[in-house]
């Protein structure tokens, strides 16, 4: 060991410690004194930590006036500050790139929607345009970016694999595309990973440790395991690909049929489209979107209540094969159609008819964002791991 390294890690471990107690005292404010009795450090150690800390921008004096009954100067209170840190988030769908930016504690303090493109590298394009602009505006650098993708990211490889509704990530390398515009720590993830971190956020404490699965059902149909508390991804990364869940066994003279090809949104409105062509009574015309399905099956129109039950029933078999292997007690279903409330009330109907002990099933309350808050959670853990060796290694 070289000589002073045993106390550099010393004093990086105590500034994690004050680092911590400043961000679970948060929005409360702390003294010196008070940081020091939260974390067992000496009032010197503090002091000195405090001052480096200060002095690179990472916690400033706060503005507020402390009352003091005592006579003599109100000990100063400290606070981190927002604007130390910034993240570039991003959630990139078949149709829209959702583009954010997030401070230290996690709030997204810009935000922009751009559309897609005809291929990876256009959405990416206007991604990282989008970003630099919106970094601008706050006058902040990046210091993490977490990206979500809909496919199955291969680090090893840096390739984006059956992104089916978004062609051209499989020639893209795209950890270094986003490492030659963002000189950060960057990180790619399936969507459907991060809306299940989103998810997990806005859990209680007494949830947050507990097993449940995000199902996003829109264009495609996707899933997202927490474990544990943890995210789960399977061996190969490949965990949650439920779109391609066989609903048939295979045929000589005909394809599998697959939970996508019922369940997805182009599927229920092909599916529509033909009870109206085959004679079913309905309201609506042939092609009627899925929330004007929907509704119209809420309000008893015989054919988008048959489509509906047929949908329902086939995304219920699905849940139904996942309590039997790994049992979530919450099921969060999202996207454009597994959000809507008949289609999880439809659903909900049909499985406990399934599973003896159905898992909790709810429709998520974060819509488009889901995946967009999951990123700027992970992107926070990048961030904190890096705070202190970042600030006060540089100062050794």
């Amino acid at each position: 060991m070289a000589e002073g390294s045993g106390s550099g890690v010393l004093r990086l471990l105590s500034g994690q410690r004050t680092v911590d107690a400043l961000f679970t005292a948060h929005p409360a404010r702390m003294s010196r004194a008070g940081i020091a009795r939260a974390t067992g450090l000496s009032k010197p150690t503090v002091s000195a930590l405090v001052a480096d800390m200060e002095s690179a921008g990472l916690v400033r004096v706060s503005d507020e006036s402390p009352s003091s009954g005592s006579i003599g100067r109100p000990a100063a209170l400290y606070e981190l500050v927002p604007t130390a840190r910034h993240s570039v988030v991003a959630d990139i769908g078949a149709t829209k790139v959702l583009v954010g930016v997030s401070d230290l504690f996690g709030n997204l303090v810009a935000e922009r929607e751009l559309a897609t493109g005809p291929d990876a590298r256009t959405a990416l394009d206007r991604l990282t345009a989008a970003a630099a602009e919106l970094l601008e505006d706050i006058d902040g650098g990046c210091h993490a970016v977490c990206v979500g993708v809909p496919g199955i990211y291969r680090p090893e490889r840096d390739r984006v694999e059956q992104a089916l509704n978004l062609p051209g990530f499989d020639s893209l390398a795209l950890r270094g595309y986003l490492a030659e515009r963002f000189d950060a720590r960057i990180h790619v993830e399936n969507d459907v990973n991060l809306a299940a971190l989103g998810e997990l956020t806005r859990m209680g404490d007494d949830q947050a440790d507990g097993d449940f699965a995000a199902i996003s059902v829109g264009t495609g149909i996707g899933m997202g395991m927490v474990v544990g508390g943890e995210l789960y991804r399977g061996g190969t990364g490949s965990a949650g690909e439920l779109g391609s869940l066989l609903l048939s066994m295979p045929q000589p003279d005909a394809a599998p049929v697959t939970l996508e090809d019922v369940a997805s949104a182009p599927s229920i409105r092909k599916r529509f489209g033909r009870a109206i062509e085959d004679g079913r009574r309905s309201d609506l015309a042939a092609s009627a979107d899925v929330p004007e399905i929907f509704a119209a099956a809420a309000s008893g129109d015989t054919a988008a209540a048959a489509v509906l039950d047929e949908v329902a029933a086939a995304m219920a078999l699905a849940v139904s094969h996942l309590c039997l292997i790994a049992d979530p007690t919450r099921i969060v279903f999202g996207g454009g159609v597994g959000a809507n409330p008949v289609f999880v009330d439809a659903v909900r109907a049909h499985v406990a008819r399934l599973v003896a002990m159905p898992p909790e099933l709810a429709a998520s309350t974060l819509g488009r964002q889901a995946a967009l808050v999951g990123a700027v959670s992970l992107s926070l853990r990048f961030v904190h791991e890096s705070l202190v060796p970042e600030i006060l290694g540089d100062q050794q």
